[in-house]
This record gives structure tokens, sequence and C-alpha cells, in this order.
């Protein structure tokens, strides 16, 4: 097996008002046997990152320093394997756990925001769109995969979760499987954070700051979800005001974003249900409450009939990203033909 560092050009990102580069970073994983087996194709697991802002997010232990521990919520650091990822996911396809695939794991990163959300925005690019058509071009026409819906799984963490159900839903012709692990499944939910946000905040909301996670999330969603091109120097309504209180035009532009209320859209309901497989867990000592928020996106989907698996771990946001990531790995290779 082999990791490849690649770039892609994706036309989607640009024009941006950021100028965010349409010049992308992409880690490819290629499974051992794939240079001698020229007749086989192989499926594809689209991996998508939430922090670090990094297509080596799964890969490199040390991109994750900054990033547990005060001021950050997280206490935790991932379970990274002592093999490393590589010599991990050999091992999971030697021990018949998942079959060989390629897995892709691009870098989704803005460079005012870090945070993309996977998401098309007059701020930030065509990120949907760089995900679901030029990056999947590129690898079909790279490497030998099965190209079809059925060669292709989408899994992710944190706001890769929330993107990987996300862009299942809307996309049901390019992906079978979908898996999400501690995603952002339920935005009033995360507005229900104004008070946390507005504690980090005493002399007022005066844009991201770095030491000031919550707030930094707050704005990076905005450009994502809700960005205003005549609203300098930010560029993005802010969903809350000073008090605290929710904004309700802009929490509407959210709510076209949230996958808890795509579901009320009967199209957008068809489109999850014609998904052949929705994996989703949130660890119950989440230190940003995604555990709730995943519990209502459970709970609605059963109310709608959806057939998928939901589990609940003992553990932080990120604490147990990679035993997790075993589970959700078979689950979409068992999936994907």
């Amino acid at each position: 097996s082999r990791l490849e560092n690649k770039q892609i050009v994706s036309e989607s990102i640009v024009p941006n008002f950021m100028e965010n580069s349409e010049i992308r970073n992409v880690q490819i994983y290629i499974p051992a046997g794939y240079d001698n087996n020229k007749s086989e194709n192989y499926s594809v697991i689209y991996l998508l990152h939430g922090l670090p802002f990094s297509e080596k997010s799964f890969t490199d232990p040390t991109l994750w320093e900054p990033w547990i521990g005060a001021p950050m919520p997280f206490v935790s650091a991932p379970d990274f394997p002592a093999e490393g990822f590589r010599e991990w996911v050999d091992g999971l396809i030697e021990m018949g756990q998942m079959d060989p695939v390629i897995i892709v794991m691009p870098d989704a990163t803005t460079k005012n925001y870090g945070f993309s959300m996977y998401t098309n925005s007059a701020l930030n690019g065509g990120f949907e769109d760089y995900i679901v058509n030029d990056l999947t071009n590129f690898i079909d026409s790279s490497y030998r995969t099965k190209d079809t819906k059925n060669g292709r799984a989408l899994i992710g963490t944190s706001q890769g979760g929330y993107a990987a159900i996300k862009l299942g839903m809307l996309h049901p012709d390019k992906f079978c499987a979908v898996a999400s692990h501690t995603g952002l499944l339920y935005l009033d939910g995360v507005l229900a954070l104004s008070d946390a946000i507005l504690a980090e905040n005493p002399d007022g909301l005066n844009g991201p700051d770095p030491a000031k996670f919550l707030t930094s999330a707050l704005y990076a969603f905005s450009a994502a979800w809700s960005p205003n091109l005549n609203n300098p120097p930010w560029m993005v309504d802010l969903p809350i005001d000073e008090a605290g209180n929710i904004i309700p035009d802009v929490r509407e532009n959210w709510m076209d974003h949230d996958v808890f209320s795509m579901l009320d859209d009967p199209a957008h309901l068809n489109s999850i249900r014609a998904l052949k497989g929705i994996y989703l867990d949130a660890g119950l000592q989440d230190e940003l409450g995604m555990n709730a928020m995943a519990d209502a996106f459970s709970t609605k989907l059963t109310a709608f009939g959806v057939t998928h698996t939901y589990e609940n771990f003992e553990g932080g946001h990120f604490s147990k990203l990679f035993s997790r990531m075993e589970i959700s790995f078979k689950f979409c290779s068992e999936i994907m033909d």
C-alpha cells in the first residue's frame, strides 16, 4: 500500500470573494495489490476532515497538538493507531474487516475561516461542488475505480460528519453509503451555544479569534451558510445578536443547510432514503454536545422511517476517532460493490 499526495485544480472553488485557492491538496491511500492487479477496479471512500484543517488530518498526529487543551474545548486527542494510518488500514484489510479500497482525503480549508462546511458559498467558493464533482471526476480519471454510486461512500468527522450526511442526501446519485462521526446534525443545537459564545466575548462580537474556538466557528459557519458580501469587514450575517438573541432571518438561511430541517423537504427525504446505508455515532462526553444533536437527528430519521444505524460510545468529540472509523469503514465496505 502507499499514501500519495496530489494536487488538483477545482474550478468549482473559483470565483470566490475570499480568494480561496482552487489548487487543492489531496492525500490518497492506495491499497496493496492495486499495482499488481491491473484488471481490478476499486471502490472509493471519501474521508472528510473536521479539525485540523488539512488533508493530513487523519495521518499526521502532530497537526492535532494546537487543538487539544486550553483554550480549546477538546480535552482528548484522537486515538491515533501507533503503527500509522496506512499500516492501520492495511491491517483492517488483511484481517478481513474491510475490502481493499481507495481512501481519498481532501483538503477543504478556507483561508480566513478554516471551516468550509463543505458548502457552496459566494464568500468561500463552491466546496460542495469541489467534492461531489471535481474531486470524484479527478479520482475516477486518475485511478481504477468503480465509478458509479455503488462504488463510493462518504465518511467524515465533525464538520466532515455533517458534510457526509448532507452531501449524501443531496447527491444519492453519486454515493451509496454515508457515515458521520460526531457530526453537526442539528443546527439549532449549535445556536443554543450562544451563551458560551458570548462568554468568550465580554467586549462584544468583533470577529474570529484563534483563542475563541466557538466564536471563530460561529463566523466560519456564517461564512458558509449566511454570507453577506455587503457586510464588511467579515462579510457574514451572524445568527445571534450582541445579547445572544437568535436573528430569525439569518437562522432561516442556516436552516436551508441544516440536515435536520432538510428532512422536512419531501425531495430531500426521498434522496436520503435512496442511500443504501447511513451510519451515525457520537460520544456521550462530547465536548460540544454533539451527542444531543445526533440524538435529535437519529430520532427524526426514525420518525420518518429512514433505516439507519446510530451508536453512542464512551468518549469525547475526537477521542475515539480511529476506533469508530474501524466501524464505519467496515459498514461502508460491506455496502459498496
